[in-house]
């Protein structure tokens, strides 16, 4: 049996709205089978480990990649100087159109003309 056969036999397709995914049924550390799989890969005692293996999804290309804990949302680091440069009172002071933003705010009866 080769390689493909005993890593797609643990795998089960998803089907979702935008397409199909590969899923693994289980449940072991990705890090550990992918050890195991490189060390015994060559030796008859390596194909027992691979065929027993309930989670092959980490010995397919781009399987260490995908990680599911990624921290998201990071690359917004605010200053506050560098916005109230940029979009303060003075800021817009300076400038003919924004100094017109600032007269219809005052007009408007607004608290807050800028940050």
């Amino acid at each position: 049996m080769s390689l493909f056969n005993r890593i797609s036999s643990h795998l089960r397709p998803v089907t979702l709205g935008a397409g199909t995914r590969w899923f693994s049924m289980g449940t072991s550390s990705s890090l550990g089978l992918i050890r195991q799989g490189i060390t015994g890969l060559g030796s008859p005692m390596g194909s027992n480990v691979l065929s027993q293996s309930p989670m092959m999804g980490s010995l397919l290309p781009f399987g260490i990649l995908q990680r599911r804990w990624k921290s998201r949302g990071n690359t917004y680091q605010p200053s506050t100087l560098k916005r109230k440069r940029k979009f303060g009172f003075l800021a817009k002071a300076r400038d003919s159109q924004k100094c017109k933003i600032l007269k219809r705010r005052r007009l408007k009866g607004r608290w807050y003309l800028t940050h």
